[in-house]
């Protein structure tokens, strides 16, 4: 049987233990895309808003099973939004579409890059980019392709750096045990010590990049499934990326934005206080949303976001600034 080079980048996919492909479609990655929405195909695609935001999402998802996930993006990954999101990435797999074949990969050599791709994204532990070209892609290839001549050679055993395999103890708080805190920059941190104090570190998903935490928090829970995941932000944080709970709502994907908003960050022409009302908006995206004002009502919305069958957010309204 013949397959066009996106059906055996689909069959190296699944060989190589990937369970989900995140990305925006494009005309540069038509071909791959046909081929994973096929059916029968069994590799969910999670289409994002954002380039950048597939990268990020594929790099919680790691960061939290150890396990890679796949970014189609579109167009050259030089030339794309996601450059920078790839530069601090761990373990993933960019396949990025494009019109000029500047690799001069064939059909014939195309196994042997998937594979080639892998063991080296696996060993080192990082991002690693695999141009195919549209007419690639789209070109057939006749020889038989077991999943083994696929599959790459697994890495020498090593110390893991997944920080959530690590057992937490038991909070004080709503969260379990083993729940996942996805922690977006600045000043945010600070305050979850407030908020579980004795919630362990260990479960703690963090950078400093700003509108990393909403993605990366989504790739997580894709991640652990049983496993509660909360995501901990500034209000400048989840500006850069809010648009993704729309992902969230598209594939049933139940995580907890804790949203830290000040009153006082944003100002009107006129000097006055601007804040966006983040309950609103993502109650227009399809999420349970509450607003918190006052400490006393903290612990019950939470619960109740916690107890949601969907995606859900607590804005938390603060006196200073959590970027």
């Amino acid at each position: 049987m013949k397959l066009t080079g996106s059906q055996i980048v689909v069959k190296a996919l699944k060989a190589n233990g990937v369970d989900y492909v995140a990305g925006v479609p494009g005309e540069g990655a038509r071909g791959l895309l046909d081929a994973l929405l096929a059916p029968g195909t069994g590799l969910p695609f999670i289409h994002v808003m954002q380039e950048h935001s597939g990268i990020h999402l594929a790099d919680g998802y790691f960061r939290a099973c150890g396990r890679p996930m796949a970014v189609v993006l579109a167009g050259p990954l030089e030339r794309s939004k996601a450059v920078g999101a790839v530069a601090a990435a761990q373990a993933l797999l960019v396949i990025s579409g494009v019109h000029d074949d500047t690799e001069g990969m064939t059909i014939e050599g195309l196994p042997q890059a998937l594979r080639q791709a892998f063991e080296t994204m696996l060993s080192e532990r990082g991002p690693v980019n695999l141009p195919i070209a549209v007419a690639v892609q789209n070109a057939t290839l006749g020889t038989r392709l077991p999943p083994a001549s696929l599959r790459a050679e697994p890495p020498s055993p090593g110390a893991t750096n997944v920080a959530v395999l690590r057992q937490a103890r038991v909070s004080r708080s709503a969260l379990e045990a083993d729940a996942i805190l996805v922690v977006g920059g600045g000043g945010v941190q600070a305050r979850l010590g407030e908020l579980f104090p004795s919630h362990h570190p260990a479960s703690h998903l963090s950078t400093e990049t700003l509108g990393w935490a909403v993605p990366a928090a989504i790739g997580a829970r894709l991640a652990m499934p049983a496993r509660q995941v909360v995501c901990a932000v500034g209000s400048t944080d989840f500006l850069q990326s809010l648009q993704e709970m729309a992902v969230c709502v598209m594939h049933s994907i139940p995580v907890v934005f804790l949203v830290f908003s000040a009153s006082a960050e944003f100002n009107l022409p006129d000097g006055k206080p601007y804040a966006p009302d983040f309950a609103g908006i993502a109650r227009n995206f399809g999420l349970e949303a509450w607003r918190v004002e006052h400490a006393s009502q903290f612990n019950q919305t939470f619960i109740k976001a916690l107890n949601s069958t969907g995606p859900s957010l607590v804005e938390v309204m603060t006196a200073a600034s959590a970027p």
